[in-house]
């Protein structure tokens, strides 16, 4: 977090100085033109003549085409200049093109709002050109997107408008109706999504892949397997058959796998998965798709397990992680390193299981620090296109300016124009100050609050492995299994979860009652535990913050518990109490007072960050999700004991 921090506190204000260099000199500019007594016409011309001597804005998105995949920040820059071209020269074809750019780059980013917005901008500019390219683009775009943001009834609308009024080829009606198709099955009407490919091409005479492929997968929801079996195979086939296999293509026979893998895995058929993973493997390793081999093997590994093979799912497994070593793929190395210590602990196999569970750890880790890249990069291009839209229109009004006639002196005229200019640059400089400020302020609660979840207490950690070695040492092998197998379990659901900024009651207490349990193998000689939910509380339903409770229930044990000289008692009680969900963590330990008197200085700093990492954590949700989450402790007795509650809003699930 501190180099997040670092990150935005020397980034944003450099970034801030130069839009506000531009705007300074685009206001100048401006301020000039009207200080004038008035353009005549020859002067005009000769202003519209230097705008067409530039880079042309064909040129320019031309270029930005190139770009938006592999530099999307360098194609903004292009698209920013072509976009103040066309503004200023009236041309509404590049101006259009321009929003399209926009639109695919924050489609690149997974911001669809942004997409549609600009997708509905390049439609009312490209109004006049409704057979070109660039219109059928946007058509598309505007459906695929109102597919992203569940909005089914607008994304049918802009399909059904292509089909309906424009000239399309063969291969874009093709594809046209796939997407209408497409979003019927999005909306789980199989049947309609089958019928709408039924009428379009009722003799079934396509050799196009994707068009079978979406026949096949609506095939395996509407009759299921039995009919269905071969279904992968003839994907394949299609595939192979073409001289090339596109993007599309690939995606489309991806899909179809799935839909095959999740009814087999539903009737438990781990034979007929294996065999469908295998040419999935063949067609990804001539494809050089190494991330979907390294999954395959993965999900074989797991078959063979499923079926007691276990030396064979361990082979399996063994290749998956080699292959994902191979690519820069942080989260294929952990998927596969995971699944490989899980089967070196299931053999027995502790060293071997330990080794995998490191290279699981440094995937992870460079996994989050991809995240946090991408995420500040997303953060970076949206601010940028926001500055593109206020550059814009700051050209606007620049050319509407240019029109106006001047009715006094030139001296009379700079000097109030210079000070319109001044005022006009300190509005506009402080709004954008805040404007940027605020969602500054945003993007680092929103990093801020992914960290923090998305972490578990690393001095924990440390202990059970060094637990784990401890076993080993005593030569205790199955209570070092044990250990092992209910760590990697813990570990499991801590990584399914960290993603999620909520998550079900029911989850979270199962995570809690396998960290007691490990806590409790540690120290059962110190302390024994309760675990209670009230009856009235729907657990499947209310949803907490993950990871919220487990720093307050290690503090009862490590500090209060632990030092404790006979058995002691630790209750964890759920309850409502006045709308809010409380949880209550009470132990009858030596107590706060007598716990500060026996910390080292170590354990002291160590204490006070966690206590402040979880502040912090309360604070930026209050603040973001407008909440009250607050946090109370208490003394039981003067000699010891200590109750704190933790009162979270109760908070529903909400059903898609």
């Amino acid at each position: 977090m501190a180099q997040i921090s670092k990150y935005y506190s020397v980034t944003f204000p450099q970034n801030r100085i130069q839009t506000m260099i531009k705007r300074f000199f685009l206001l100048a500019f401006l301020a000039t033109l009207l200080a004038r007594p008035c353009l005549g016409q020859k002067e005009k011309d000769s202003y519209k003549k230097s705008l067409s001597s530039r880079t042309s804005a064909e040129q320019l998105l031309n270029e930005a085409e190139a770009l938006k995949v592999k530099n999307p920040d360098a194609a903004l820059d292009k698209v920013q200049q072509a976009l103040a071209i066309s503004v200023a020269q009236g041309d509404d074809f590049n101006e259009g093109r321009s929003y399209i750019l926009l639109a695919e780059v924050n489609e690149g980013i997974l911001e669809w709002k942004l997409a549609y917005e600009n997708y509905l901008r390049a439609k009312g500019k490209l109004a006049s050109h409704t057979n070109s390219p660039e219109y059928i683009a946007t058509l598309k775009g505007l459906g695929n997107t109102g597919v992203k943001l569940r909005d089914y009834t607008s994304a049918l609308q802009y399909y059904q408008d292509a089909l309906n009024t424009l000239r399309l080829s063969s291969a874009e009606r093709m594809e046209f109706t796939i997407a209408v198709s497409e979003v019927y099955y999005q909306k789980r009407s199989y049947e309609e999504a089958l019928s709408v490919l039924d009428t379009a091409y009722p003799l079934r005479e396509i050799q196009n892949p994707q068009f079978i492929n979406q026949c096949q997968k609506i095939n395996v929801r509407l009759d299921g397997l039995d009919k269905n079996q071969n279904l992968y195979g003839n994907s394949l086939n299609t595939i192979r058959s073409g001289n090339s296999v596109s993007p599309q293509e690939q995606k489309s026979v991806q899909q179809t796998k799935d839909e095959i893998v999740d009814v087999l895995q539903q009737n438990k058929l781990y034979d007929e998965e294996i065999h469908l993973r295998k040419q999935s493997i063949k067609l990804n390793t001539a494809l050089n798709n190494l991330a979907e081999v390294s999954k395959d093997r993965v999900a074989i590994s797991k078959n063979l397990d499923a079926k007691g093979e276990t030396s064979a799912a361990i082979t399996e497994a063994e290749e998956a992680a080699r292959i994902a070593t191979t690519i820069d793929n942080p989260v294929t190395e952990a998927s596969a390193f995971f699944s490989l210590a899980d089967l070196y602990e299931k053999n027995g196999q502790s060293n071997k299981a330990l080794h995998a569970y490191k290279k699981y750890s440094d995937a992870i880790s460079r996994k989050e620090a991809q995240s946090e890249s991408r995420l500040v990069e997303k953060s970076e291009l949206i601010r940028k296109q926001k500055d593109i839209e206020e550059y814009t229109k700051d050209v606007s009004i620049g050319q509407r300016e240019e029109t106006i006639e001047q009715a006094t002196v030139f001296r009379q005229q700079l000097i109030i124009y210079g000070l319109l200019v001044i005022i006009l640059i300190i509005v506009v400089t402080s709004f954008f100050i805040y404007k940027n400020a605020q969602a500054s302020k945003l993007a680092n609660r929103l990093l801020a609050l992914k960290s923090l979840r998305g972490q578990m207490n690393p001095h924990f950690i440390f202990n059970a492995l060094n637990s784990v070695n401890q076993f080993i040492a005593q030569q205790d092998e199955r209570t070092a299994n044990r250990f092992l197998s209910e760590f990697a379990l813990l570990m499991r659901l801590v990584l399914e979860n960290s993603q999620e900024d909520f998550i079900p009651l029911q989850k979270e207490q199962e995570i809690l009652s396998l960290y007691l349990k490990l806590e409790h193998y540690r120290f059962r000689d110190k302390f024994d535990y309760e675990i209670k939910i009230d009856e009235t509380l729907n657990t499947e339903v209310i949803e907490v913050p993950p990871m919220l409770i487990q720093p307050y229930i290690e503090n009862a044990v490590w500090h209060g518990l632990r030092y404790k000289e006979e058995i002691g008692k630790l209750l964890l009680h759920f309850y409502k109490l006045n709308g809010d969900l409380v949880v209550e963590i009470t132990d009858d330990g030596i107590g706060r007072k007598r716990s500060a008197e026996l910390k080292t200085e170590n354990q002291k700093r160590h204490n006070s960050t966690g206590l402040k990492n979880i502040e912090e954590r309360l604070s930026i949700i209050n603040k973001v999700y407008n909440v009250n989450y607050r946090v109370s402790s208490a003394d039981l007795t003067d000699h010891g004991g200590t109750r704190v509650r933790i009162f979270l809003p109760i908070r529903n699930q909400t059903v898609a």
